[in-house]
């Protein structure tokens, strides 16, 4: 081997393992993501106002009812000013029983009202606080 091929053999091999590198690192940190990227993250709020809801039946150990798959409380008091998966859990099972809302895992005026319309509708205590009978029906 030459000189000259022998340098061009080691750069094909130099490159192919650079490749293999950031492809593993691609794998090893996740879709959407390389060791270069110049994307910013985006901040908490931002994604929790993106949420999404897909509702579908859950077969628990001692219960089954409606999901979508942020929280599996059933006995957990959730009132207005608490926020996270529950409330996010308690928005998209509003929406599925055709209840108007954004999902961003705030229980603030419009999930309260949302939660006493639907209070009122099943015929359960209206008070806008969800608790376990609330939990119940919403999973119904």
């Amino acid at each position: 081997m030459s000189m000259r091929s022998s340098t061009r053999f080691r750069g094909v091999i130099t490159g192919a393992a650079l490749c293999s590198a950031l492809a593993l690192g691609t794998v090893l940190a996740g879709p959407g993501t390389a060791a270069a990227s110049t994307e910013v993250e985006r901040d908490a709020s931002a994604v929790s106002a993106q949420a999404t809801c897909s509702v579908r039946w859950k077969n628990g150990v001692d219960y089954a009812g409606l999901t979508a798959d942020y929280s599996w409380a059933w006995n957990v008091v959730i009132r207005q000013g608490d926020s996270g998966d529950r409330v996010r859990e308690i928005q998209c099972l509003a929406i599925y029983h055709g209840y108007s809302l954004t999902v961003d895992g705030q229980f603030g005026p419009a999930t309260k009202n949302a939660v006493t319309a639907f209070q009122r509708a099943r015929g359960i205590g209206a008070d806008g606080i969800v608790g376990p009978s609330t939990w119940r029906q919403l999973r119904k």
